[in-house]
């Protein structure tokens, strides 16, 4: 993977402004979305599959006085283009006129992108091999075993329309994680960045294995409410929960959302502040959104009151607003907004300290396969995974069988007691391709999370 492979702003834009040149409708707009995935996974210790996909997807609008006609296509031939847009306007001009229409987007300045890094674009499959091989032999020389996937991420996006916007950004991303396994039980860790040299797999080894140790002669949780101290990957999980059900416009415009009704009011405990920042040059993010719009910081919940949701433009025509640069790809997100960015207020508190906030209660490393049971309470449901201990007297005492839960984020977050420092982490969704939601998130410890049950898995 060098740099070369990147199609680069000029070629792309040019590219994009011939295929608009003449098109048969009134507006018309094109968004590009390339990704080029380097994949090594390994198993037992030993790599055994590296993969390399290059994917390109195309949306075409076109607008015929307030109707709108979208074609999805995989090809950059300027032909091709043409013809979905001419197939676009061909929907558009069979559609009745929509009312909610807000108008393709006008040009603004654009915030620089911070989240490419040249020398990630050159990684190769060997550098991938080199730091899995860094985790597999510190894991062997434990006595124990290894698997799991090293990942780089080359994107370039790019929006042009009829009414002027033309906007490129490349983007990396590198991830690394862990499983470490005995015969008794597991231990997962992960890092997560813009810059492979910013991974550290030594780390993620070490605490991938202090888990695994940890993680022996397992004892049943009762169901009932306890203290629990969350770890990065399972308050991004919550996070997760947040953003898909309560914070995009159309949802409080809907009564979906926590915050329907309740702009300006409490609605969770007052260490809790979360922000929606692509911006941030510790996150990964490019600086505008799918219809062209340059992104904005969004302040979503301030010391637990409900300051406001993300908007794309139709979002913000519904709510008399103005669009926060928050659209997202339609054919995974409903419109309104989609807030993917999310930057949660932290503190100092090291994972000792958190620990010992404790009485009796459970830490959580991460999550599995949650479900959201209540929307409007932000209710997530689903199992833990690869590292539940029982903490008792401010510190570990032993394994427990992987815990079920159902919690309110809210409610969770009412009951802060500790944060730690922030860290990049995606939730289970997200790291497994089904979703795009990145959070810079702290540990937290917290007085009650309800555990209803226990999974033998």
């Amino acid at each position: 993977m060098d740099r070369a492979s990147l199609l680069g702003a000029d070629r792309l834009l040019d590219v994009l402004r011939s295929a608009l040149r003449d098109a048969p409708t009134d507006e018309a707009e094109l968004w590009v979305h390339r990704r080029r995935a380097a994949i090594t996974r390994y198993s037992r210790s030993s790599i055994h599959q590296n993969a390399l996909s290059d994917e390109i997807h195309v949306q075409a609008r076109a607008v015929i006085g307030s109707a709108v006609g979208t074609v999805t296509t995989n090809g950059l031939a300027v032909d091709g283009l043409r013809r979905a847009l001419a197939d676009a306007a061909e929907l558009a001009r069979h559609l009745p006129p929509n009312e909610d229409w807000p108008g393709l987007a006008d040009p603004e300045p654009t915030p620089e992108q911070r989240a490419f890094d040249a020398a990630t674009a050159e990684a190769t499959a060997a550098d991938q091999a080199a730091a899995i091989a860094v985790i597999c032999d510190a894991v062997e020389r434990a006595g124990l075993r290894a698997a799991g996937t090293h990942q780089i991420d080359v994107t370039e996006d790019a929006v042009v329309s009829s009414r002027g916007v033309a906007v490129y950004a490349p983007a990396t991303l590198a991830y690394v994680r862990a499983l470490v396994q005995s015969d008794a039980g597991s231990g997962f860790a992960e890092d997560l960045a813009s810059r492979l040299g910013a991974l550290d797999p030594a780390d993620v080894a070490l605490r991938a294995t202090l888990k695994c140790r940890l993680d022996r002669d397992r004892s049943v949780l009762p169901p009932g409410d306890y203290e629990a101290v969350f770890e990065e990957l399972a308050v991004a999980e919550i996070l997760r929960v947040l953003s898909l059900t309560g914070l995009g416009a159309q949802a409080v415009k809907e009564g979906r959302s926590f915050m329907s009704g309740r702009i300006g009011e409490q609605v969770t405990g007052a260490e809790f502040t979360l922000h929606e920042d692509a911006l941030d040059p510790r996150t990964l993010g490019i600086p505008f959104d799918v219809e062209g719009t340059p992104k904005r910081r969004v302040t979503l919940v301030e010391r637990g009151v409900a300051r406001s949701p993300v908007y794309d433009r139709t979002g913000a025509k519904l709510l008399g607003a103005r669009s926060t640069g928050h659209a997202a790809d339609p054919t995974r997100y409903q419109r309104g907004g989609h807030a993917g960015n999310l930057t949660m207020k932290g503190g100092t508190a090291t994972r000792h300290e958190l620990i010992g906030r404790v009485e009796r209660g459970v830490l959580i490393t991460r999550f599995h396969y949650t479900n959201i049971p209540d929307p409007r309470r932000a209710t997530m449901t689903g199992t833990s995974r690869d590292g539940t201990f029982l903490i008792e007297d401010g510190r570990i005492v032993g394994a427990l069988a992987n815990v079920r839960f159902t919690m309110s984020a809210l409610d969770l977050f009412a009951g802060i007691k500790a944060l730690g420092p922030q860290r990049l982490a995606r939730d289970w969704w997200t790291s497994n391709g089904m979703g795009s939601v990145v959070c810079l998130c702290p540990p937290i410890a917290v007085e009650r999370a309800t555990i209803t049950g226990w999974s033998p898995g």
